[in-house]
């Protein structure tokens, strides 16, 4: 990821989790570790597969092809800009059926940076060392777009040839909603957060499962 600070020599990010559900939020418990590869003894590795966990915690493995893309606030506008851009929003929708609420802020899916895809009211934690808000590192989606979303983030090599997503069969639609064969929750979110102000970089993770 072109844009990702990493600490110190770290050039390598690894977030594991423990697919069982923990006490915050109900969610599987992520870790974050931060590598620097020249002194790692990385070697290809087949991950264990634990035994009772829920299928909906276990991603599917899959490759990725990382996209940069621009994010804008939604949850997190300040009211005071969204009254400002209120009656601008409008005329855009009444003139191109763009909402900027359901496609043209926040980005849709697992992603690195930006703001996260809050389903309620945002949660941003402080850090337990300075007090300072700390920073979206990381969002865990269940899905890659929703039922409004998919007209800006559905994959153009996923997209119907005629009709629309939500005209293909149950499971075909949902192998490309989900590719990963996540479920946090309903169709909710993990959000993993960072002081980068702090020499140790403390971290936090928050769910918005609803």
């Amino acid at each position: 990821m072109p844009d990702l600070a990493f600490p110190g020599t770290a050039d390598l990010l690894q977030v594991l989790w423990c697919p069982f559900d923990h006490e915050e939020g109900y969610v599987p418990r992520p870790e974050r570790y931060w590598r620097d590869s020249s002194l790692s003894d990385l070697r290809p590795a087949s991950p264990p597969c634990p035994v009772g966990p829920d299928d909906d915690y276990l991603p599917t493995p899959c490759v990725l092809h990382p996209e940069r893309v621009t994010d804008y606030p939604n949850w997190d506008l300040p009211d005071e800009v969204a009254e400002a851009l209120e009656a601008r929003f409008e005329q855009l929708e009444e003139e191109t059926g763009w909402s900027y609420w359901s496609h043209l802020s926040v980005s849709d899916g697992v992603k690195v940076g930006g703001y996260p895809t809050w389903t309620q009211d945002p949660y941003w934690p402080t850090c337990p060392t300075c007090s300072v808000r700390m920073e979206h590192l990381l969002t865990v989606n269940s899905s890659e777009f929703d039922g409004e979303s998919w007209r800006t983030w559905l994959p153009v090599e996923d997209t119907p040839a005629t009709g629309t997503i939500w005209d293909l069969p149950y499971e075909q639609r949902t192998a490309i909603q989900s590719p990963p064969g996540l479920m946090l929750g309903d169709m909710g979110g993990m959000y993993l957060f960072e002081c980068t102000s702090c020499p140790d970089r403390p971290f936090a993770y928050h769910s918005d499962c609803s």
